[in-house]
């Protein structure tokens, strides 16, 4: 490949972000190339500096961060260099980006297909008829069901894994030159991952696209990506051709994440369960999503619940935490009976049963501090503060 191929040359790029009243290196001089065509795998643990470099890619900072040195060469402009109106000519068109967080990025009031083929329309790509009937062909290859009516919908009226595939679309709908996708599969059950992967792939082929993929999910990268890149605190640790470092990768760092530990601890012997849901039916409206459900949790233990995108997952543990009322069934913790509402539940009920949601940026207050989201709960239930 000659030099005209490149498009994207990223060298001695340095990103600093503010915290405790002063300025931290978070991307420490690292270089990357990507030509026409080619998916970049960027790789690491959570701080390495994967999404700060995937933004930095747009020529985009998150508030906080600055661009201290280097350049940024988007088919031969330093998009380090564009004035933010100058960079929006690129974002939305040119360059595309799909979030971790698909909830997060969509507007609740508006149908999921005109959020799909907004930027399409708006830069005069395609007419809105054919922008949409486009729409419904990414819907049909990113495997969403019913594609030619799913875009009907409002972003709460499909699954966790279905919106992240319709962001994907959205991504996909101008035909950019580059997108940047941050960990977008991570919501997906495997089966559809897959499935969503291979799509994703096909895209990027058919229409010489290049694309940065951000994971820490080494069955991701390998599927998805030709090159990976992979990060440590901000610095690059190693780069080479996905099969080459997979196989052989030469940096030890690089090997203790290629590297499975198995699980240590022995299974728990049945024993009386602290958690028993039985016969739980559950709906949205009239829409029946649980029927005849029944998981009992050993105390101690940890039971996993997998299904494929809209089986029933979040449902469940909705139902368990009180978040919505099952049908008919039980559920009995630590040998009393729970009450199907959690505002009938007792404080103390409350506190034994708690839930992490799938986006932490969706799930916290932005106007509140760390400290003030962590204390509510200790100052609430145990009566601490300080």
């Amino acid at each position: 490949m000659s030099k005209n191929d490149i498009l994207l040359d990223i060298k001695n790029l340095k990103i600093e972000g503010f915290s405790d009243e002063k300025w931290h290196p978070i991307v420490r001089g690292v270089d990357l190339t990507l030509r026409r065509g080619q998916i970049m795998g960027l790789i690491g643990e959570s701080g390495a500096g994967k999404s700060t470099l995937g933004l930095a890619a747009m020529g985009y900072t998150q508030p906080g961060c600055r661009i201290t040195g280097g350049e940024i060469m988007f088919d031969g402009v330093d998009l380090a260099k564009l004035s933010e109106g100058k960079k929006r000519e690129y974002w939305g068109n040119r360059i595309t980006y799909v979030a971790q967080s698909a909830a997060a990025s969509f507007n609740p009031a508006h149908r999921l297909i005109d959020q799909t083929t907004a930027s399409t329309i708006r830069f005069g790509i395609k007419p809105e008829t054919e922008a949409k009937a486009d729409a419904v062909t990414l819907y049909d290859a990113l495997n969403l069901p019913n594609p030619s009516t799913i875009g009907n919908r409002y972003p709460h009226q499909v699954s966790g894994g279905q919106l992240q595939r319709v962001m994907t679309a959205m991504a996909m709908s101008p035909r950019p030159d580059l997108i940047v996708f941050d960990e977008p599969t991570t919501a997906l059950d495997v089966t559809t991952q897959v499935e969503v992967l291979t799509a994703m792939r096909k895209v990027v082929e058919e229409f010489n696209t290049a694309a940065i993929y951000i994971t820490h999910d080494l069955a991701v990268v390998a599927q998805m990506a030709d090159f990976i890149k992979v990060l440590r605190h901000g610095n690059e640790v190693e780069e080479a051709p996905t099969r080459n470092m997979l196989s052989a990768p030469k940096e030890d760092y690089t090997k203790s994440l290629w590297s499975v530990r198995a699980l240590e601890k022995e299974p728990t012997q049945e024993q009386t369960p602290i958690l028993e849901i039985k016969n739980i039916d559950a709906a949205y409206s009239k829409v029946k999503v649980l029927n005849d459900v029944n998981i009992s949790v050993p105390r101690g233990s940890t039971v996993a619940v997998v299904g494929e995108s809209g089986s029933g997952k979040s449902t469940t543990a909705r139902v368990i935490t009180g978040l919505l009322p099952p049908m008919t069934g039980s559920i009995e913790f630590d040998g009393a009976t729970l009450p199907n509402k959690l505002e009938d539940r007792s404080k103390e009920q409350k506190r034994r049963i708690q839930m992490i949601y799938q986006m932490a940026d969706t799930a916290m207050n932005p106007r509140q501090t760390v400290r003030e989201i962590i204390g509510r709960p200790l100052e609430f239930y145990l009566g601490l503060s300080g």
